[in-house]
């Protein structure tokens, strides 16, 4: 009886680490999203009040850089993290990266030149690109069981697009009264990192990874298997052996065609909307982001069902290819804010919510344990150095065609072709996560007793 009942609460124990695990990727994401939007729905107020000038070609081009420089600390910091989080653990890496975008967040408030903004938002970037790759592989590492693990990270997706919303709230409370006020309230964030702190735990299979790697590093190299070799080397130099090599390549361009596509042509709606209207519109910047969220958390909560009905590639295509016609109609044939752009918008984001949600859900099923970190960090993350050239090259874009944001988006929105294309070279999964990646090694009974 005694023996039935530990077993019951160790069960109930690990039940509730995998809710834990989901909720703190939840709020993590989610609070990500919040504070890198609220930065494109005041971008046009903002800049201008920095700038001391209401002319759309240097709002642009100044935005343009501001977001080149939040896009480069989101590469380096997803990286940097990523390969933190193999190393010391997932639980205190996620804490620590929501700590610093929340405090970065607060000091926007604070800017009175655009480069202090650029440089406030660089560290935001860095915070934000480590949180947001490591909220799926804690997910992917608690939720074992193929369909849970699926639909947990489908509606773990969801959470970005809450966190649009809340951002799209707080502009109605506040972005009346200041712009500044809506990174005030950018630094509720810094709350999560509580919470994470006192429940998250590193997963098992982290655990089981670090143990192993102690048990090889003290045995004699002469001793050591092949595979046990590679298991010792750098994260990167795994990433890039033939095991790996054309899938990171394939999703590192499937991820920077998503990236650079979101955050240098789908955030420029709001302030596209400010042209429309040739008003402040912060009704109908927050509607325009309500329901780009809702249709992103459309096409997030759908994707296990295209995933199972087209498979892994064919819905990766479907999304990028569709998202591609939708945002050019938009931005080439939409001239005032009425129902047909609302429509277009809904589209937009429910293919935008297909490609990251089936990115997040193949990554683990595509890499080990031990390197599962840093292949999601370098996969969302080292597309952003492009995003950043790309985010510089839009205001040079802008520019080009007469303070247009229209028509800067919707050219370029033609790098949605490079993941419809990379999608080709993925391997075609079966929905099970690869493991910890000592499935054949020698050691594996040695690590699992002790």
């Amino acid at each position: 009886m005694t023996t039935s009942l530990g077993f019951g609460a160790k069960v109930a124990k690990r039940d509730m680490s995998k809710w834990h695990a989901w909720a703190a990727g939840y709020l993590g994401e989610c609070f990500d999203a919040m504070d890198a939007t609220i930065f494109f729905i005041v971008l046009y107020p903002a800049i201008s009040e920095l700038i001391n000038s209401k002319n759309d070609a240097a709002i642009g081009w100044y935005g343009s850089l501001i977001l080149a420089s939040f896009m480069l600390g989101w590469a380096i910091g997803g990286t940097i993290f990523g390969v933190v989080a193999d190393k010391m653990g997932r639980a205190k890496t996620m804490a620590f990266t929501i700590l610093v975008y929340a405090i970065f967040t607060g000091l926007c408030a604070t800017s009175h030149s655009w480069w202090e903004m650029a440089i406030y938002r660089f560290f935001v970037g860095m915070g934000v690109g480590g949180e947001i790759s490591l909220g799926t592989v804690i997910v992917s590492e608690y939720w074992k069981q193929k369909k849970q693990r699926i639909w947990a990270t489908a509606w773990l997706d969801t959470s970005f697009s809450v966190g649009l919303v809340l951002a799209s709230c707080a502009n109605l409370m506040v972005g009346g009264h200041s712009w500044r006020w809506l990174f005030v309230i950018g630094m509720l964030p810094a709350l999560a990192t509580l919470y994470i702190r006192y429940t998250l735990k590193e997963p098992d299979s982290f655990e089981t990874m670090r143990n192993h790697k102690e048990l090889l590093k003290n045995k004699n190299p002469k001793d050591l298997t092949e595979s046990e070799t590679r298991y010792l080397q750098s994260p990167f130099k795994q990433l890039f052996s033939p095991e790996y090599r054309t899938t990171i390549i394939a999703l590192f361009c499937i991820a920077s065609s998503a990236i650079i596509g979101y955050w240098s042509c789908v955030s420029w709606i709001s302030p596209w909307i400010n042209q429309l209207t040739g008003e402040l519109a912060i009704g109908e910047r927050s509607l325009a982001t309500n329901v780009l969220s809702i249709g992103s958390i459309v096409g997030a909560v759908s994707t296990p069902l295209w995933l199972n009905w087209l498979g892994r590639r064919n819905t990766i295509r479907f999304g990028f290819g569709v998202c591609m016609l939708a945002v050019m109609i938009m931005f080439v044939t939409i001239k005032t804010f009425c129902l047909p752009l609302l429509a277009l918008i809904a589209i937009v984001g429910l293919t935008v919510g297909l490609q990251f949600t089936s990115l997040c859900i193949y990554i683990p099923e595509a890499f080990s344990t031990n390197v599962l970190g840093t292949a999601s960090g370098f996969t969302f993350s080292a597309g952003r150095i492009f995003a950043a050239l790309i985010a510089v090259g839009g205001g040079q874009l802008i520019s080009m065609y007469h303070g247009s944001y229209a028509m800067a988006s919707a050219t370029v929105a033609i790098v949605y072709a490079i993941g419809f294309i990379a999608a080709n070279y993925l391997p075609e999964t079966n929905g099970e996560v690869k493991g910890t990646g000592i499935e054949d090694s020698k050691a594996k009974i040695e690590v699992t007793s002790s």
